[in-house]
Order: structure tokens, then C-alpha cells, then sequence
């Protein structure tokens, strides 16, 4: 899917960010908590204090449903193979990583308070946060973050405090339009990636999450492109996911598993490129699926197993293994474990 296949109207509700997207949808699931309270209590008879909590059981109910629901389209899906390109087709979870029943469960209910907590409080109201200062003599190697979809800046407080902890300088940036064409954040990411050499005297390791790490990979092949440390993608759809399979913004059918625009951008690098890419997934991604779909061939990998999609955000393996990455292309040698 080359730029020309797209239209080339503006992307919708072009001004609208991710944090009053996010404050509207709070304020919906309010109003519908109400509702239902109101319900039990005017129509049913019931005392306000079993109405409220039959509301917050509909709540809670409610993520839990929809977060399956998404788990379920992401690990079930076959996708559809590419006949004549079969290095896209669905990649099979390694025996030593896959999990029972329990621990689908533990990743489940983790990622439905991942995603309560990232989308329902930091997301609509903590999107102008300041970050944490670098610990130190703040010459460790600087960190752009960039979101996935939908998302803004907030979604790094987590893992931001952690890296100012080891010393390194950070920044985040917002991909806007929130509905836009991925290609066309490479001028905010150029922008960010010279502000952070400039201040700091050597070029930034992008990290991204989801949707960046595609934004990330489509700035990089731009000729204006300033040179980056290295890439670090956490639960990137690098061959796409099913879940995009039925989007309408161009960012999601850009998405889709193996779509003609992933193809497009997997051709145009090189082997070089792909080695200064780091790609940290889950094999239970709960977004990003079928099983494999982070996988790019010639890059780092780094896997995990029963994380979901929100989680890898603030779950303390993926953090670990982003600090040792960062150790790594810092040439700081790993210490032995004990």
C-alpha cells in the first residue's frame, strides 16, 4: 500500500489528540455506570448502594470482555499467507514459550488493569507530565519514545522514570493526526531526533511501542533522515495484525497483516538497517497477532511469553530487557547474575 493507493482527503477529526479522545471515553463509561446505577435503582427497587455496585461489576465486566475479546481475535486469528511470499506467513510459538490456562488468565486480567490504567488516568490526564531529570553526568545514550496508536506521550511514564534512573536523557513526542498516514510522522520524529543530538552530542535510540515502532522504520528510509543509535520496537506489528484487518483510518489498514504498504517498507531496507533494530515482543500480544507478528527478519529479537499488548508498557521483564539494550548499544558489559 503505497501512498498512492490511499485517499488523499485530510485524515479525519485531524485536531482531535489522544488525551481529549481519552477524556471523552472516560467520560462515556461514567455516564454509562450512572445509567445503569439509576437503572437498578429507579426501575428494579434496588438500594443505591447495591445499584452502585452492580454499575462498577458492569464496568469491570466490561474490560474484561473487551480485553478478551481482543486477546481471542489477536491469538486465534490464521491470518491470510501470502501465496507467494511465504516469509510472511504466521509464526509458530516456540513449546518453551507457550502457557496454560493459568497463566493466560494472569496475563488477562494484567493487561485489563494495564489498559484501565494507561487509557483511563495517565493517557487523558496526566499527557503533559514532566519527566524525570537522567540521573548522573546524563552521558548515557539519549531515548526518543514514541506511542502506538491512538495513544500520546503519557503511556512512557512508566518506563521513563526508570530510564532517567540509569542516566538517560528522554523525550517523547505525539504522532498527529491521530488517524493519520504513518509516513507522515517521519517530519516530527526528524525533528525530535536532531533537537536530542544537538542537546546531547550523539544521535538517540528510538524506542516505540506498537504503531511507532512502523513510524520509526518509515522515518529511517526518509534521505533527510539524521542517523539514529539504534531502534527498539516493543510489540511492534512489523508483518502487521489481524486486528487491522477491518480499520478504516489509513494508520490501520497500513496495519494489516502483510499489507501491500508493510511489504513496501520491508523492501525499501537494507540488511544494515534491520540490524540496528531491536524487536521485544510477546507471544501473547493481545493486539498484535496472530502469534509471531513482531518478528522482522534480521533484527534483534527479544521474546517474551503471557504479556499483553498494554502491559509490555509497564512490565518489569520488558523494562529489564529495554535497560540491557540500552546497556548494550551504550557498550556498558552486562553484570553476571549471581
Amino acid at each position: 500500500m503505497t501512498r498512492a493507493d490511499l485517499s488523499a482527503t485530510p485524515a479525519p477529526l485531524a485536531s482531535l489528540t489522544a488525551a481529549t479522545a481519552r477524556r471523552i471515553a472516560v467520560a462515556l463509561q461514567c455516564a454509562a455506570t450512572l445509567a445503569v446505577a439509576g437503572a437498578a435503582h429507579h426501575w428494579a427497587g434496588w438500594s443505591w448502594p447495591a445499584a452502585a455496585t452492580l454499575a462498577g461489576v458492569a464496568l469491570v465486566f466490561g474490560y474484561l470482555v473487551s480485553v478478551g475479546w481482543a486477546f481471542l481475535v489477536s491469538l486465534k486469528s490464521t491470518a491470510s499467507p501470502i501465496p507467494d511470499d511465504p516469509a510472511w506467513d504466521r509464526v509458530p510459538v516456540p513449546h518453551e514459550q507457550r502457557i496454560g490456562a493459568a497463566g493466560f488468565m494472569v496475563c488477562w486480567l494484567r493487561e485489563c488493569l494495564s489498559v484501565a490504567w494507561m487509557f483511563n488516568v495517565l493517557q487523558p490526564f496526566r499527557a503533559h507530565a514532566t519527566f524525570d531529570v537522567p540521573a548522573g553526568d546524563t552521558k548515557r545514550v539519549p531515548v526518543l519514545m514514541i506511542h502506538g496508536y491512538g495513544c500520546n506521550r503519557a503511556v512512557w511514564l512508566p518506563m521513563q522514570k526508570h530510564l532517567a534512573a540509569a542516566g538517560h536523557p528522554t523525550e517523547a513526542i505525539d504522532l498527529m493526526p491521530l488517524l493519520g498516514d504513518i509516513d507522515d510522522y517521519a517530519r516530527d520524529i526528524a525533528a525530535a531526533v536532531v533537537r536530542l543530538t544537538r542537546a546531547h552530542g550523539r544521535p538517540p535510540v528510538l524506542l516505540c511501542h506498537s504503531m511507532g515502532g512502523l513510524a520509526a522504520r518509515a522515518a529511517l528510509r526518509r534521505s533527510e533522515m539524521s542517523p539514529v543509535a539504534h531502534v527498539i520496537t516493543l510489540g511492534t506489528p512489523h508483518r502487521g495484525t489481524a486486528m487491522a484487518r477491518t480499520g478504516r483510518s489509513r494508520n490501520v489498514r497500513q496495519m494489516a497483516w502483510a499489507s501491500p504498504w508493510l511489504r513496501q517498507l520491508a523492501a525499501s531496507e537494507t540488511l544494515t538497517a534491520r540490524a540496528r533494530i531491536t524487536s521485544i515482543f510477546s507471544w501473547h500480544d493481545s493486539i498484535v497477532g496472530p502469534a509471531g507478528a513482531s518478528w522482522l527478519d534480521g533484527a534483534r529479537h527479544v521474546s517474551f511469553a503471557g504479556i499483553g499488548h498494554v502491559s509490555l508498557l509497564c512490565d518489569a521483564r520488558v523494562r529489564a530487557a529495554v535497560l540491557a539494550e540500552l546497556n548494550r548499544i551504550d557498550g556498558i558489559p552486562l553484570t553476571p547474575s549471581a
